[in-house]
């Protein structure tokens, strides 16, 4: 009962706290997905209805992009000198592209470990993977959860998972198998109709790791998964009595229904031998 409670507590206030951050300098988009979608779509058509701020950063993007490298990353060298930690992270990614030179990706190191301690979350969790690569710095797993971590505290539902995962293998951390539940689901709140790790929640239910075996929401969550799913629910359904197989099935149409984003097996939809489903 402690944990369902806890559950619907960060249901709740999670995505309202989590960017109560470290957060220093100026932010324009916390979550790189966003950004996606203000550039492909919102500037590309409607440019008028952004921030000049970010009309700004994104004329200097698609500088870099279409060959203009050099007034690209000049104008994001003005917006980063502004304390704009988006443009840090970007010259960062443009500077270490395969044909820069030493200096330039020296300096472009510069520029992400500064918008990581400013608490930049994509730099945090970039940098996070660097540790783990041993890619520009030297390998070091406690320095890649520690880096996680940070970002998965300021929002970052990609690092929330890292994270997750890094409790229940042990990597760059000591084994946790609450903490590994734990932001197992605060990375499905943050990701809400968009998680598709249904196939970890379930197992976490099913097996009871950071969490009591509960085989009517893993049910549901191996439901969830679609037709990825089958083979999970056939497993566990020996298990379980008719009436819980039905409880978990109905656990999972209510969520497809709340949060409007169906799988074809719920749809009445079946997978073709050439890929398509009718």
């Amino acid at each position: 009962m402690r944990k369902l409670a806890l559950i619907l507590i960060l249901t709740f206030i999670w995505p309202a706290c989590v960017i109560s951050s470290e957060i220093g300098g100026k932010t324009l988009y916390t979550d790189r997905e966003d950004l996606s979608i203000d550039y492909r779509i919102t500037y590309s058509k409607n440019p008028e209805k952004l921030p000049e701020l970010n009309k700004r950063y994104f004329k200097y993007i698609e500088l870099t992009n279409s060959g203009e490298t050099e007034k690209g990353i000049k104008g994001l060298t003005e917006m980063a000198s502004e304390g704009i930690l988006d443009a840090q992270f970007s010259l960062y990614k443009i500077m270490t592209r395969k044909d820069s030179s030493k200096s330039m990706k020296e300096k472009a190191m510069e520029y992400l470990f500064s918008s990581a301690k400013s608490g930049y979350p994509p730099s945090q969790l970039e940098l996070s993977l660097l540790y783990a690569r041993g890619e520009f710095v030297e390998k070091n797993l406690f320095e890649y959860h520690k880096w996680t971590e940070k970002a998965a505290l300021n929002g970052n539902a990609d690092a929330m998972l890292n994270v997750s995962g890094d409790f229940y293998t042990g990597r760059g951390t000591d084994k946790d198998d609450d903490q590994g539940f734990l932001w197992l689901t605060k990375h499905m709140v943050t990701k809400g109709r968009y998680f598709s790790r249904w196939d970890l929640l379930g197992r976490a239910y099913e097996t009871g790791r950071g969490t009591p075996i509960d085989l009517v929401k893993a049910y549901m969550c191996y439901d969830l998964e679609g037709t990825a799913g089958i083979e999970e629910k056939a497993r566990i359904a020996p298990k379980m009595t008719t009436e819980q197989r039905a409880e978990g099935l109905r656990l999972s149409r209510e969520w497809q229904e709340q949060n409007h984003a169906y799988t074809m097996q719920s749809l009445g939809l079946s997978r073709q031998k050439d890929g398509s489903y009718r």
